[in-house]
């Protein structure tokens, strides 16, 4: 890790929460992330709601707190909304004993000069030009620390190491449906399983089920948070009826967890979320690109964008988009492409009806 020192006879510090479930997959990116800390004390992984930004931070972070003699810490930014509170809201994460009325981010500075420690900064995207500014100081003041950080949307600074967390592996949707055990080796049905049988204890992913269960993985695009929420359905469906009501997958997929904050516990919610966070021109844009069922080029981008948007301006918006991980930016024979999640492009659509 760069300049965290792992021999320290002191017991583990910080306050990283226990894992409430189990962990699937993400062997690749857990090796990735450490390989982008041990180049850069800023690292922030990026993404769409859901797809699993928080517990891959954490599991990383727990696997490194050996590294940090001063702890691993995690600053939950989700329920924080003024921007004003959020030096007060990491004094107070870090746990820092201090009454005098200074200004946070000095005391932040002092306490954290000499020690080493980790910091996940967690769910910046709505506070981004305030979790910029206090990872800049805090790492010019601090040279022992790093920050691992998650948000929809990367801080921009200049040693900041950026990281697209990608969905869980799928089986190839043109291919036949493998064998069971060969079923289980993809991270986003072995998720499906594990929070299936803690929904309805009987459940086996079997011969019988299992075209069904790939379905649902498949129509989820292995975003975890979505798979999470069709799985804790089974209480009362069956894997093909979810299936069949994926269609309408807002109004299915709202039994989340309450011990999280309101953006996590409904899908419709999560996206919300993403939404708002856009400027008018980019949700405008989002709903009207929402009509391509496949990829589209930047012509097609101009082409909806015609009545209400400058030519020049459209390269900005799809940028943007593609900054807030709205868009995906693929390349086909040597031109740009963009294509958005099917779960974001059926919002889309029913925001361009709303």
């Amino acid at each position: 890790m760069a300049r965290a020192v792992a021999n320290h006879t002191r017991s583990r510090a910080g306050n990283l929460p226990a894992d409430s479930t189990s962990f699937v997959g993400r062997r690749t990116e857990q090796a990735e992330i450490k390989r982008l800390l041990s180049r850069s004390r800023l690292v922030t992984l990026t993404g769409v709601g859901g797809v699993g930004k928080t517990r891959l931070a954490l599991r990383v972070a727990a696997g490194l707190q050996r590294a940090f003699p001063d702890g691993a810490w995690l600053v939950d930014l989700a329920r924080l909304s003024d921007p004003r509170l959020l030096g007060q809201a990491v004094v107070e994460a870090l746990e820092i004993r201090e009454s005098s009325p200074r200004d946070p981010m000095g005391i932040l500075s002092d306490h954290l000069r000499q020690r080493r420690l980790m910091m996940v900064l967690d769910n910046c995207e709505h506070l981004l030009e305030e979790c910029a500014v206090l990872a800049d100081r805090l790492l010019r003041a601090a040279p022992y620390v790093q920050i691992l950080a998650t948000s929809r949307q990367a801080l921009n600074l200049p040693t900041e190491q950026t990281m697209a967390v990608p969905p869980l592996s799928l089986p190839e949707q043109d291919g036949g449906i493998p064998s069971v055990p060969t079923l289980e080796q993809f991270e986003a049905v072995a998720l499906f399983t594990e929070r299936a049988t803690a929904a309805h204890r009987h459940f086996i992913l079997s011969e019988d089920n299992k075209d069904a269960v790939v379905g649902i993985c498949q129509r989820l695009e292995g975003i975890p948070l979505a798979i999470e929420l069709a799985a804790a359905r089974l209480r009362s469906l069956s894997p093909e009826q979810i299936l069949e009501r994926l269609d309408d997958r807002y109004r299915l997929l709202t039994a989340g967890p309450k011990n999280v904050a309101p953006r996590h516990q409904t899908l419709r919610a999560l996206i919300d979320w993403s939404y708002d966070l856009c400027t008018p021109a980019e949700q405008r844009f989002w709903a009207r690109s929402a009509i391509f069922a496949g990829s589209f080029d930047l012509a097609a981008t101009e082409a909806v964008c015609a009545d209400d948007t400058q030519p020049e301006d459209v390269i900005d918006l799809v940028t943007e988009l593609i900054d807030k991980s709205i868009l995906v930016r693929e390349e086909h024979a040597g031109q740009a492409r963009y294509r958005q999640l099917d779960l974001i492009r059926q919002y889309g659509r029913h925001r361009l009806t709303d």
